[in-house]
């Protein structure tokens, strides 16, 4: 009974950690093509042109990070602390 909580602790963080890891690795590869640093922070208001490998894995991170964000919540309403 207490490895479901663990389990989904350890889920939630690895779940976190990949998904900012993917977003950073479609970030990074956009600016080192454009070599615009500064475009980055229009990624998540405005349109940018992006690869269909760097959209990959920026839409991969965004779902795996909401994905931990998810277990966090139901992690925090079937057990709380």
């Amino acid at each position: 009974m207490v490895m479901l909580p663990v389990a989904m602790s350890v889920a939630e963080y690895l779940f976190v950690l990949t998904g900012i890891g993917m977003l950073m690795t479609g970030i990074v590869q956009y600016g080192r093509r454009t070599s615009d640093w500064g475009g980055i922070v229009k990624m998540f208001y405005k349109r940018i042109g992006m690869t269909v490998s760097e959209y990959k894995w920026y839409r991969l991170g965004i779902g795996v990070l909401m994905l931990g964000i998810v277990i966090r919540i139901l992690n925090l309403t079937l057990w709380p602390m």
